[in-house]
């Protein structure tokens, strides 16, 4: 496997679960959890709060969206061999 493909699967893997669905839901709200608490532990509760409401608007926005940017379906590969 090249370096193009292993690259290639690294990222599909960051931004994709397991099962194939897209995770940038799940990655903003891991991102929004973190910066929320690190600002809600230095003194920042208002920060906190619109961080963490930043991160669930992004897990809304991701539900509203995917049945239209995301139908269900199997999709053509770029790979050479075919694999997913």
């Amino acid at each position: 496997m090249s370096l193009r493909d292993r690259a290639r699967d690294a990222l599909y893997g960051a931004m994709n679960t397991s099962d194939g669905s897209p995770a940038s839901a799940r990655r903003a709200t891991q991102v929004a959890s973190v910066a929320a608490h690190a600002a809600a532990q230095h003194g920042h509760s208002g920060t906190a709060a619109v961080v963490a409401t930043l991160g669930a608007a992004a897990v809304a926005a991701e539900g509203a969206l995917s049945n239209y940017v995301y139908p269900p379906g199997d999709y053509a590969s770029f790979r050479e061999d075919g694999a997913r």
